[in-house]
């Protein structure tokens, strides 16, 4: 059946002004609507599809689920509409769909203008969201039921291009009879569905006009436009999980504790958290996004990292800024992408939350080896050969000697040489923290345990020792009742936090060091005789220096050597200097040498020298005494080296040549030992020794 004269007519005089139309293709798609009206009309009536030859099979299968949803063909129902509230929530809810998809359309509309169409935006159930066209055109769509709210899916209008498009997830362009409902004749709609980046769809556009202006360019139009809304709108997403995830990131970055600071490959501050920014003294404009090199001075410890990609682990880090140096503790990790490096990441704690009670702690790494234990006499290297074999067994140890002799030292180089390497170094001293905080300092306490106490709580030196060495330099000036606390730990292998009630392991070797005769403070009540033998696994006598100053010449070498890289101070010492040195019994040991020997340097760079003479020293209080004939340091015959293969062995071969240097002489032997008479005798008693079996 062909359309009626009348309509034709109609379509003539609306075609008339229209000279692209050609007029063969304008009769073959009239001819083309015609077949598709009848196949519409069979349809409608019986319900059958046996004499459908001229619809789309997507169309015609439109229609049956159109049909067994019993929606009325002729009559144009009221229209079905979200409620002023759902739409509201509907609009909200796609406020990023009309930002993003409004600009194109109203662009597309600008492109058509005058065309007579109307383009329209919907949501994932086909609810229209927004319309544009000219007013005439939208008052025309509203009298066939079709304004923002209502809704255009199948189940509710019957086969349209908006419904069908979403069905079939594909673009899709539908002319008059086409449509189900026959009110709906009168349009030609070219609809595609949008969808996120998962394939879901999230909403729909549609341009409609008279079906008269049907084009198969309209449909290609409507399809590159979806792509380019889809395009957008998976950008803007893209922008917005970024913004989100930056986010939640920065909120974990700046909720830890440790300071972090990455830079990039190009040199950036790509990030830099408050703990950072606050340890650092700086503000986040000044940092984030600032080259580093520029931030902070050359020396910083990051800029290593990200130049040669070396990984820092557990260590002091420095960071340099405006000639003003903050040392922290932690990590620099280099990051690789591919195995090339791409920047760096600084993880760290300031020291001042970790230890700001304690003075003279040694920190968490122990920087000296046996390496840097200086002297070369037979006396002084028999007992750097016992601290390393001690070294290897996890007993306790017990470091003796006057200050100044390098307890620490050895202490730190047993730690380095042991299991317990990978482990922290925490060194404290027992008498630089008052009485009453000592406990809290070594077991932690739990928050509001005292008044000024941490709400958080805080570890104690026992719990930050874990694996490694907890060193107890001055332990001879723990009060009475610590002593009884400390031994306790070391018999159970475990401690409570101050303020707490949960038993925690103490998994760490103990050093302990003394400046006096423990034995003697034992002997006089000063001392928990229980504790001494707890800490006395492992007993090592440093000698003082004048009991060995023929490793004065090699100390000072040693010193000079450490202002140069210290300081840049570059200087030598004369051999009427040495002589001067070695003349001199060093009360102060050790440490007052390298005093010496810096302030010397000091003189003989202030009068345009680059060697210590015996003016520079001559000043020094002791030194003059020296000079004067007041003093004058004993000369003992070579000491043989001790060959031992235990530590037991080597104690012994120690005190047997000391009581052969002396000729049995006692009071002699021990003083060279560096250790009292008392000890001497037991250790005698020990091995079975006399000094009678000694004189000569």
């Amino acid at each position: 059946m062909l359309l009626t004269d009348g309509v034709q007519k109609e379509w003539a005089e609306r075609f008339k002004a229209d000279a692209e139309i050609n007029q063969e293709e304008y009769h073959n798609f009239l001819n083309h609507l015609a077949a598709v009206r009848a196949d519409w009309e069979s349809f409608m009536a019986t319900g059958r599809t046996a004499a459908v030859k001229y619809t789309r099979q997507e169309v015609v299968d439109s229609w049956k689920r159109s049909r067994q949803r019993n929606i009325d063909p002729y009559e144009l129902a009221p229209p079905v509409t979200a409620s002023e509230k759902e739409l509201a929530a509907k609009l909200a809810k796609n406020e990023d769909l009309i930002n993003i998809a409004s600009p194109f359309l109203e662009t597309l509309l600008a492109s058509v203008s005058g065309s007579q169409f109307r383009i329209d935006l919907l949501d994932s159930e086909m609810c229209v969201l927004k319309q544009f066209g000219e007013q005439e055109l939208l008052d025309t769509s509203r009298r066939s039921g079709i304004v923002v709210g209502s809704l255009r899916s199948e189940p509710i209008m019957g086969t349209n291009a908006v419904g069908l498009a979403a069905i079939l997830r594909k673009p899709i362009q539908l002319a008059g009879p086409e449509h189900y409902n026959t009110n709906l004749h009168i349009w030609t709609c070219s609809s595609a569905p949008l969808c996120d980046q998962d394939g879901n769809i999230v909403g729909g556009i549609n341009m409609s006009g008279h079906y008269r202006k049907v084009h198969m360019h309209t449909l290609g139009m409507v399809a590159a436009l979806a792509k380019a809304i889809e395009f957008s709108l998976h950008q803007h997403w893209l922008r917005r999980e970024k913004e989100i995830t930056s986010s939640y990131l920065k909120g974990i970055v700046d909720s830890i504790s440790d300071g972090l600071v990455a830079v990039n490959e190009k040199g950036l501050v790509t990030l830099i958290n408050r703990t950072a920014l606050r340890a650092l003294a700086l503000k986040g404009e000044e940092a984030l996004d600032k080259r580093a090199d520029e931030i902070f001075d050359a020396k910083t410890t990051m800029l290593d990292t990200v130049k040669t990609g070396l990984l820092i682990h557990e260590r002091e880090l420095n960071f340099f800024r405006r000639g003003k140096r903050k040392t922290v503790f932690g990590n620099c990790l280099p990051i690789k992408i591919d195995g090339k490096l791409k920047g760096g990441l600084a993880v760290f704690k300031d020291l001042a939350n970790t230890s700001h009670l304690v003075k003279n702690a040694a920190g968490f790494k122990a920087y000296f080896h046996f390496e840097d234990v200086k002297g070369r006499s037979s006396n002084f290297k028999s007992i750097v050969d016992l601290a390393r074999q001690a070294a290897s067994i996890p007993s306790n140890i017990l470091l003796s000697g006057e200050s100044g002799t390098g307890k620490e030292v050895f202490a730190q180089a047993i730690h380095n040489a042991s299991p317990y390497s990978d482990g922290p170094f925490i060194g404290i001293n027992c008498a630089a923290i008052p009485v009453d905080l000592i406990e809290s300092e070594l077991f932690g306490y739990e928050g509001g345990s005292f008044t000024g106490a941490k709400r958080e709580g805080r570890p104690g030196k026992m719990q930050l020792a874990e694996g490694g060495t907890l060193f107890l330099d001055e332990v001879n000036s723990m009060s009475g009742a610590m002593q009884a606390k400390l031994l306790r730990v070391l018999q159970n292998r475990s401690f409570t936090r101050l303020g707490g009630l949960a038993e925690i392991p103490f998994r760490a070797r103990l050093i302990a060091a003394t400046n006096c005769d423990l034995w003697e403070q034992v002997r006089f009540g000063n001392f928990r005789e229980d504790l001494y033998y707890r800490l006395n696994v492992i007993s090592i006598d440093i000698p003082p220096l004048r009991f060995h100053g023929e490793d004065i010449p090699e100390l000072s070498a040693h010193f000079c050597l450490k202002l140069k890289e210290r300081l840049g101070i570059d200087v030598t010492i004369s051999a009427q200097a040495l002589a001067m040195l070695a003349a001199y019994d060093w009360p102060g040991n050790v440490r007052e040498l390298e005093n010496v020997i810096e302030r010397s340097a000091v003189a003989a760079i202030s009068r345009g020298g680059r060697m210590i003479e015996t003016a520079d020293i001559a000043h020094y209080r002791g030194l003059k005494k020296t000079v004067g004939g007041q003093t004058e340091s004993p000369k003992f015959p070579p000491y043989p080296a001790i060959q031992a293969d235990s530590l037991d062995s080597a104690s012994r071969l120690a005190v047997e040549n000391a009581l052969k240097r002396f000729s049995g002489n006692v009071s002699q032997a021990s003083q060279f030992l560096g250790v009292t008479r008392k000890t001497l005798y037991r250790k005698m008693d020990k091995y079975g020794l006399t000094a009678a079996s000694f004189f000569s």
